[in-house]
C-alpha cells in the first residue's frame, strides 16, 4: 500500500460491537490490543466511536488496556475527551423526552434508556435477550422517565421492520438501525461522523484524514466520509457498500492485519 496513504491519516476511530470487542470470543483480542499500542508509539490518534453511552461502554474491557485519545459514544451523540470528560451532548430536551416516552407508553413500546443511569421502560424478555446478546446489563430498575435522569441513549428492541413513525412526530428526531434488531432515537444530523468532527476539532485536527472500523449500519456516515473505511465480515452486509475495504471477522486478526497492509504498524 503508498506510503502516502499510510502518512495522510492521521487518526483511527473503532466501533465497540462486533468491531473492537468481539463478542462471540467475550473480549478484546490481544492482537487488537497489541495494534492499538503500535498505532500510538507511531503517532497516531485512536478513539471508540461506538453506539454505547458511556456508561454501557464501560461495561465491557475496552478502556483498561489502551490509553485512548476520546471516546465517541451514543452514535455521536456524546464525545469525550482523552480523560473521558464530556466536551460535546447532543441530548433532547425535557419536551421530546415528555413526547417519546408517552408515545412508548401509548404503544406498548419497551425502551432501554442509558445516561446518568440505565433503566427499562417495561418488563421486556425480547429486550432482556438482545441485551444479553450483547454482553450488556440487564437493569435492575423498571420505571418511567423522570426530569432529573439525563438522558444519552433510547433503544427499541421490535425490528427493523416494526413501524415506528409516531415517534417522528417530535421534531429533528429519526430512527437508527444498530445491531440485531436495535432501533434507537437520535438527533437528526447527528451520527458517528458528526462525533468524529467534533473530536478532531477539540484535536486542532480539523481537516485531518482519518480511518474507521464498523461493522453495523450506523457505521455507515462513519465509513463513508472516513478517507479508508474498513467494515468487518461479521458484520451488517448492506455496510459494505460504504466501505473502501471488507475485513476478516472480530474473532480473527482482522483489525491487526488491515492496520499492518496499510503499513500503519508493522
Amino acid at each position: 500500500m503508498p506510503k502516502k496513504i499510510r502518512d495522510e491519516i492521521k487518526a483511527i476511530f473503532f466501533d465497540i460491537d462486533g468491531t473492537y470487542f468481539d463478542h462471540e470470543k467475550n473480549r478484546v483480542l490481544p492482537s487488537t490490543i497489541k495494534a492499538m499500542k503500535k498505532l500510538k508509539e507511531n503517532g497516531y490518534k485512536i478513539a471508540l466511536c461506538s453506539g454505547r453511552p458511556l456508561l454501557m461502554a464501560k461495561e465491557l474491557d475496552v478502556f483498561n488496556h489502551v490509553e485512548w485519545d476520546g471516546f465517541i459514544g451514543s452514535a455521536g451523540n456524546t464525545v469525550y475527551d482523552e480523560n473521558l470528560n464530556k466536551i460535546k451532548h447532543n441530548g433532547f430536551g425535557d419536551k421530546e423526552l415528555e413526547t417519546i416516552f408517552s408515545i412508548a407508553k401509548k404503544k406498548e413500546i419497551c425502551l432501554y434508556v442509558n445516561g446518568s443511569s440505565a433503566f427499562l421502560t417495561m418488563d421486556d424478555p425480547q429486550a432482556v435477550q438482545v441485551l444479553q446478546q450483547f454482553h450488556v446489563q440487564i437493569p435492575k430498575e423498571i420505571r418511567g422517565w423522570q426530569k432529573s435522569d439525563s438522558v444519552e441513549m433510547i433503544s427499541m428492541f421490535k425490528g427493523y421492520d416494526y413501524d415506528y413513525s409516531d415517534f417522528l412526530q417530535v421534531p429533528q428526531l429519526r430512527t437508527q438501525k444498530s445491531s440485531g434488531c436495535i432501533v434507537d432515537l437520535i438527533k437528526e444530523g447527528i451520527n458517528k461522523t458528526t462525533g468524529i468532527h467534533s473530536l478532531l476539532k477539540y484535536w486542532g485536527m480539523e481537516d485531518a484524514k482519518y480511518m474507521a472500523f464498523g461493522d453495523s449500519l450506523n457505521d455507515k456516515e462513519m465509513l463513508d466520509s472516513a478517507y479508508i473505511g474498513v467494515a468487518m465480515e461479521n458484520g451488517d452486509v448492506n455496510l459494505y457498500p460504504y466501505a473502501d475495504v471488507v475485513c476478516g471477522p472480530s474473532f480473527e486478526d482482522s483489525i491487526y492485519a488491515v492496520l499492518k497492509s496499510f503499513q500503519m504498524i508493522k
